[in-house]
């Protein structure tokens, strides 16, 4: 299976969320391959977003944004959106089984931990919700 999360740029929300679905997803012990992306991707996830990530455990090896070009995205089983551009610039396609968009403001200062925070822990809650995953 396969699932990707897009974004606006896909260095900040695609980038948490790639990170953190792979780690929940593997606990929950379900084998999906994960994608992050963006419509108008910047070149390098910015440090402050590795930092937050590795607060909680979550992996941050090789993240890096990539253009939706680069992804599988016609053998995409799951396509989830995180921004309204990515929502509006990625096409339905008959293959996708299933698509989501998920409401997540854009943290604006990415040097606001506080706010990275804030962010990753509602992506957290998102997907655990996705994976029926308890957050007890």
């Amino acid at each position: 299976m396969k699932l990707c999360f897009v974004s606006t740029r896909g260095n900040v929300r695609a980038a948490m969320a790639k990170s953190i679905f792979t780690k929940l997803s593997r606990i929950a012990l379900l084998n999906i391959e994960v994608y992050s992306a963006g419509v108008q991707t910047e070149r390098e996830v910015p440090q402050a977003v590795l930092e937050v990530l590795s607060e909680k455990g979550y992996p941050t090896q090789d993240l890096e944004p990539l253009d939706c070009s680069l992804v599988p995205y016609e053998k995409l089983d799951i396509l989830i959106t995180l921004s309204s551009e990515a929502r509006d610039q990625c096409p339905y396609h008959i293959n996708h089984k299933r698509r989501e968009h998920w409401v997540l403001e854009e943290v604006k200062d990415l040097t606001d931990l506080r706010a990275l925070r804030d962010l990753r822990d509602s992506i957290e809650k998102s997907i655990k919700e996705f994976l029926k995953i308890s957050s007890a």
